[in-house]
């Protein structure tokens, strides 16, 4: 029995014994399977042109899209600013301008901005004047003619009013007219001129004014009153 168990005891030694003349081997994983790594590498540059792909189609597609859709408030302003034309930086001109303006003592209805025509850019600008003219009392007072456009260019100009009575227009002084060549006149003065009863000295209608009103139209139906008279009505020489 003794010899037996010594057998059993040997056996497995000399198993080990044989196992540790064998040599040591290493196994590299990257050796191993050289297929993997190469899978790997093709799969990753695919992936990255895919995601390349990806990322120009989106752009593409927003480009496209931001084409279609109207611009924003904040991009149309910054388009119509650049469309903006240059600044108006010219005043309002003022055709015929006269310095001097001769109204009839008591004339009725006497309206000086419709003595004068500013115009800017073809088109008739309010006129409007500042200082006191007393037609009760003869006379010479200052005046301020002024006109503005749109862009707050303004034009001004000083001008005397010049009140005068009956006896001073005999001298040969001569009313002024409004644009449309109307003349504002004391009730009795246009009463007798109508009768031919008296005679007086009158500007004509400034031709210049007269060209502009018919060049653009511009509409003065509304300058003459009942207290105005016009050459158009004929005055005649009275007779002596």
């Amino acid at each position: 029995m003794k010899g037996e168990q010594d057998m059993e005891r040997q056996t497995p030694k000399n198993e080990n014994t044989e196992f540790k003349d064998l040599p040591d081997v290493k196994i590299d994983p990257e050796k191993e399977v050289p297929s993997q790594k190469h899978f790997s590498k093709k799969t990753g540059i695919i992936i990255g042109l895919f995601l390349v792909l990806i990322v120009l189609f989106g752009a593409g597609y927003f480009m496209l899209q931001s084409r279609q859709q109207p611009a924003k408030p904040q991009e149309k302003e910054t388009q119509e600013e650049t469309k903006k034309e240059p600044e108006d930086t010219t005043p309002p001109t003022f055709v015929g301008m006269q310095d001097r303006i001769v109204v009839e003592l008591n004339a009725l209805d006497v309206d000086l901005t419709k003595y004068f025509l500013a115009i800017d850019e073809n088109k008739q600008v309010k006129v409007q004047v500042t200082g006191d003219v007393n037609l009760a009392a003869e006379g010479e007072y200052p005046i301020v003619v002024s006109a503005t456009d749109e862009a707050g260019n303004k034009a001004e100009h000083n001008v005397t009013v010049q009140v005068v009575s009956e006896n001073t227009m005999s001298t040969g002084i001569e009313f002024s007219c409004y644009i449309d060549g109307s003349i504002p006149l004391e009730a009795g003065t246009k009463q007798r001129l109508m009768a031919n009863v008296i005679y007086f000295y009158y500007q004509d209608q400034n031709p210049e004014i007269q060209q502009k009103i018919n060049e653009l139209q511009i509409d003065v139906s509304q300058y003459p009153t009942q207290t105005t008279w016009h050459p158009s009505m004929q005055q005649t020489t009275p007779t002596v």
